[in-house]
């Protein structure tokens, strides 16, 4: 959905503007003076590079923003033009920031699913973050495997080069996967008769192993990357918990900011654990639907 990706990239572009021309209107000047004046000209093309980059760089602002930030004041005479227009600066870059940030709220598409997968055991997740932006459809398999696909805006870019690692690292670094595995949880709990299990007292213990993983079936042929969790009940007389089941997530980016997400979730023992660790099958039929 590309259409969403220009508007989220064009947002601080909006922002930053926006301001400079109010407080311009504001405060009028004698002579009059342009209105990205305190900017420059060198300011207004650093905006626009910083608008296209975005579609191109990992990790997006997080990255390009203190970047633009140290080179805007490389020089001597750029920390002069902040040391002379310091307020406005910050007032347009606060806007640019916070708009930039709401565009992750941009609607996403419907989750990716195979019609052999049936009707979703649910439509929505109560349990999900608000933000970002995102949809999420679950499944309890025949298999007793459950399977989550989920689309979910990425805040901080808009392209997809390098947006399954960069989203992948911050959601798990800020354990947004917690609220999201809520759902999963319960319905894990439902197929482990011997073991009672509290969402709120679970936890996912990343597995080492590779951050990538070649899929090969049918016509396609591609590399996803991946990750693998354990997940571990709390409530247990070991200290580092019990180990009640196994996660597999993988991801897909695409250009316009969204990132494409199958989840599967398996209870400890089940045979697909030591037979189809990275959900091979499943990622398959979902990544041909995209």
């Amino acid at each position: 959905m590309v259409w969403q990706g220009l508007v989220h990239s064009l947002l601080p572009l909006l922002g930053g503007g926006l301001v400079l021309y109010l407080l311009n209107r504001r405060v009028p000047q004698d002579p009059p003076v342009h209105w990205t004046r305190p900017v420059g000209r060198n300011g207004v093309i650093m905006a626009v590079i910083f608008t296209i980059l975005l579609w191109f760089v990992p990790y997006g602002i997080l990255l390009l923003l203190p970047v633009m930030l140290m080179l805007s004041a490389a020089s001597p005479a750029g920390r002069e033009e902040w040391r002379e227009h310091r307020r406005t600066r910050l007032a347009a870059l606060l806007l640019s920031v916070l708009m930039f940030a709401g565009g992750g709220m941009l609607p996403v598409s419907t989750p990716s699913a195979p019609e052999e997968w049936g009707q979703p055991t649910f439509l929505e997740n109560p349990d999900a973050p608000l933000y970002p932006a995102s949809e999420q459809y679950t499944w309890l398999m025949p298999s007793l495997e459950i399977v989550q696909s989920l689309s979910v805006r990425m805040p901080h870019q808009t392209g997809s080069y390098g947006g399954e690692a960069s989203t992948f690292n911050i959601a798990f670094a800020l354990g947004v996967e917690s609220s999201r595995m809520q759902q999963s949880i319960a319905l894990l709990d439902e197929q482990i008769p011997f073991l009672r299990l509290d969402p709120s007292e679970v936890q996912l213990e990343p597995v080492a192993a590779p951050d990538t993983h070649r899929y090969v079936g049918g016509d396609e042929d591609v590399t996803l990357e991946v990750r693998l969790f354990t997940v571990k009940s709390l409530i247990s007389t070991s200290k580092d918990g019990t180990k009640v089941g196994e996660v597999v997530c993988v991801g897909s980016a695409s250009s316009g900011g969204q990132m494409d997400m199958l989840v599967v979730v398996r209870p400890l023992g089940h045979s697909s654990i030591a037979n189809d660790r990275y959900a091979e099958t499943y990622t398959l039929a979902w990544y041909q639907n995209l």
